[in-house]
């Protein structure tokens, strides 16, 4: 008997030591990628300054872009890496006023050309009268880029894209929709969990949607999919806009 609890203590060290090695590579690889995304940021904004020779607006455009998106991607290494500081996995959220409409805008802006290269069409239509929401910008963008990112990815070519931002009672809702496989009830009870793919393939990590899931919650809203057997999918969420969260300390454990 005291074998086999023996046993079942060392599996479960085991298995802490794994998981504390994991955390650490996780740590040590985002503190080593913010090095050379502050490099880049830095290098765009000298470009952008004419420090290299004149910039022609077609090119600054795009590299205003860049420098959204590298700025961005800091953002994100550094959430990632105060959450690994946190024993919890908890990332406290910034709270400020964020507008949906410029998130989404920000989103489509930066995607876009990954848009074109599979000739969607992306429309956008605000319907809002509240576009503000409560919340930590940085994550609300996570959420739209990775429902944005899936969007495209899955999407058939030569097929439209709709993206809606508009108000339900007192929520602020952002919802896709596109022509892409069909998802069956099942994969779709089961498409925000962690390690779920979007791909029935499952080439990717299956975090993506698991983590919008848990950020939106964080907010006090949820997240959605519809699909229909004529291939039309919609995917969104919806935040509350009314001053109710605004007191409130927000985090999220992944």
């Amino acid at each position: 008997m005291s074998i086999s609890t023996d046993n079942h203590a060392n599996k479960a060290d085991d298995n802490d030591a794994l998981q504390r090695q994991r955390e650490t590579f996780i740590a040590s690889l985002s503190h080593d990628l913010k090095n050379p995304t502050i490099a880049q940021i830095r290098a765009i904004e000298l470009i952008l300054k004419g420090k290299f020779g004149k910039v022609e607006p077609e090119q600054r455009e795009i590299m205003e872009m860049l420098l959204d998106s590298c700025k961005y991607m800091n953002a994100m290494l550094g959430s990632v890496l105060a959450t690994y500081r946190n024993e919890k996995g908890t990332i406290v959220l910034k709270t400020e006023e964020v507008s949906i409409v410029d998130l989404t805008e920000e989103c489509v802006d930066e995607m876009i050309y990954l848009a074109n290269d599979k000739g969607i069409k992306v429309t956008f239509n605000n319907s809002t009268d509240n576009e503000f929401v409560w919340g930590d910008k940085v994550q609300l963008r996570r959420v739209i880029m990775n429902l944005l990112s899936n969007s495209i990815k899955y999407a058939y070519q030569n097929t439209n894209l709709k993206i809606y931002v508009y108000n339900e009672n007192k929520y602020t809702c952002f919802r896709f929709e596109n022509k892409s496989p069909y998802l069956t009830p099942d994969r779709q009870e089961k498409i925000f969990a962690k390690y779920i793919s979007y791909s029935k393939t499952n080439n990717g990590t299956g975090l993506g949607l698991y983590a919008s899931k848990k950020i939106v919650e964080a907010h006090g809203g949820k997240i959605f999919v519809k699909s229909y057997e004529d291939e039309r999918n919609i995917f969104g969420f919806k935040i509350p806009n009314d001053d109710s969260m605004k007191s409130k300390k927000l985090s999220v454990t992944f």
